[in-house]
């Protein structure tokens, strides 16, 4: 009888073992099976943020297209501020002087000294 026991309790054991060991599997399964549905959830949400900013781009794009077209600008440029096309361009000849272009700088002067000086554009002195 000892040895019937002792079986049983072997072939018990080791049921339960096979079993423990399917439930696990079945259970890392069912959790590599979430995780990737949560996965494919999340690349679905990328994939349609990346057709919005595709198709805003499309409009954007076209938008700009539209305001760059130079009938555009013409007729804007007549209706809303009043230009007219010219007839007849005309270029005028300048004649330079051979001399110094740049004008001279006052170096007498106190206003225009010291770190003041090569800011003195700016302030329009």
């Amino acid at each position: 009888m000892r040895k019937d026991n002792a079986d049983r309790i072997k072939i018990t054991l080791k049921f339960m073992l096979g079993l423990g060991i399917v439930i696990s599997l079945v259970i890392g399964l069912g959790i590599l099976r979430f995780h990737a549905a949560r996965l494919a959830y999340y690349l679905e949400s990328v994939n349609q943020s990346i057709q919005k900013y595709s198709d805003e781009e499309v409009l954007l794009r076209q938008e700009l297209s539209a305001l760059v077209a130079p009938i555009r600008i013409y007729s804007y440029c007549k209706e809303s501020l009043g230009m007219q096309k010219v007839m007849k361009a005309e270029t005028l000849p300048i004649r330079m002087k051979s001399g110094n272009l740049a004008a001279s700088r006052n170096s007498s002067s106190s206003e225009n000294q010291g770190w003041r000086s090569s800011l003195a554009w700016l302030f329009g002195r």
